[in-house]
């Protein structure tokens, strides 16, 4: 767009049409009036076409009148117009001036977090701990002070090194980076032997300090001293921390009992939903029914955070809440299903007290006594018995009269 057509647009201009039996003597009293004109177009030897300043629309009219012509306004066009025709319209107006006030005011207020930097710590811990000081969704941006938020969040989640928010419009960049976990040196300044935590058959050792009082094939007792922490040197004697890895086969029984009756829960055939718009900390109820019996029902939650385009994630949540009632009938267990049952019960019982190791073979017997299984099971494992315990010795224990002290650095710390 030409400079002269940008001046015409922000000024305001109109296209008037001369009509009369000599146009030209219009042209000269406009020229002679001083009125600007310009976009001159001839239709026929009676008829022109002129473009004017809006401002200048009556003084053109006026004179070209003067001339024995006669004038007609044909469009108005440009700023001012536009502007005008806001002002007659008072909705628009005030979608303007509130869209206007969004621009200008909104930047200001942090609606949108990103979280970067961080590995195990989980964003919405992050977030939440942010919103338990009182910066989240709406906070004014010139009110985040970085410094006083790394001190109290790094009090708050100990893994964090060190944490930043900055401001970018109506987005906030939490950046963070997590401690490094120093490795773990070994505490020499302790003494121990090694145990046995199972009696069973050696089958597998390593030992990497003390003195082994055992081998591979040997049959040890629960208990029983398997390495040393006081260690022959032929001369005297010296304490260590006894370390090894041996495995062993064991044998393990028990018994495990389950009620051959229970209530079992049967659904009614009807399901109930509830929706709720959450928003920000406020919960609100789109539809359904929130006073349902939730004893006598089985609930299900299904949540929906909106985002926008980007990823950002906006405070507002759908939540859809199902209820699906049942009842309670009285039911028989079957012996199948009591065995399947039972038998996985002593499985979990026997591999959450094993440290490593598997379990071989499982013989097992189900009898049904008063309206009770009863499960007696045996099961033969490969597991790993070594266990350190605190050494407790005394002067004499370093005595060496030159003689085979084995069976003195076996009885030491009972």
């Amino acid at each position: 767009m030409a400079m002269a057509e940008w001046r015409g647009w922000l000024l305001g201009e109109a296209t008037l049409s001369l009509t009369g039996a000599d146009p030209a003597w219009a042209l000269n009293r406009l020229a002679a009036e001083r009125v600007p004109f310009w976009a001159i177009e001839w239709e026929d030897a009676f008829t022109v076409q002129i473009t004017v300043p809006r401002s200048q629309v009556r003084r053109a009219i006026s004179a070209i009148e003067g001339a024995m012509c006669q004038a007609k306004v044909l469009s108005r066009r440009g700023l001012p117009g536009r502007v005008r025709q806001i002002l007659h319209r008072p909705v628009l107006l005030a979608f303007l001036i509130f869209n206007l006030l969004l621009v200008l005011i909104l930047p200001q207020y942090v609606l949108f977090y990103q979280v970067t930097g961080n590995e195990t710590v989980p964003e919405e811990q992050i977030l939440r701990a942010l919103s338990d000081l009182g910066v989240g969704f709406g906070t004014f941006g010139p009110d985040i002070k970085p410094l006083w938020i790394k001190n109290h969040i790094l009090n708050e989640i100990p893994e964090l090194q060190w944490i930043t928010v900055t401001q970018n419009g109506c987005c906030a960049q939490v950046v963070v980076r997590e401690r490094v976990e120093e490795p773990q040196t070994e505490n020499q300044k302790g003494y121990g032997h090694v145990v046995a935590t199972q009696s069973g058959l050696i089958t597998e050792m390593s030992v990497l300090s003390g003195q082994a009082l055992c081998k591979v094939g040997d049959t040890v007792l629960a208990g029983e001293r398997l390495v040393s922490g006081l260690v022959d040197l032929e001369r005297t004697y010296t304490l260590t921390q006894a370390k090894a890895e041996i495995y062993a086969r064991t044998w393990r029984k028990g018994e495990v009992v389950t009620p051959s009756a229970y209530l079992q829960k049967t659904p009614t055939g009807d399901t109930f939903h509830c929706l709720w718009l959450e928003v920000g900390g406020r919960s609100i109820k789109i539809f359904g029914n929130s006073g349902i019996l939730v004893d006598d029902c089985d609930k299900m939650v299904e949540r929906k955070p909106l985002t926008l385009p980007g990823g950002l994630e906006l405070p507002v949540t759908l939540v859809l809440e199902t209820y699906v009632p049942y009842e309670r009938h009285p039911a028989k267990l079957s012996q199948l299903d009591a065995q399947l049952l039972l038998e996985q019960s002593a499985e979990d019982v026997v591999k959450e007290d094993m440290v490593a190791g598997e379990i071989l073979k499982e013989d097992s017997t189900l009898t049904l006594r008063g309206g009770v299984y009863t499960l007696r099971w045996e099961m033969e494992c490969h597991e790993m018995i070594a266990k350190s315990v605190e050494l407790d010795y005394s002067e004499e224990d370093f005595a060496h009269d030159g003689t085979n002290r084995e069976r003195g650095a076996n009885g030491a710390g009972d």
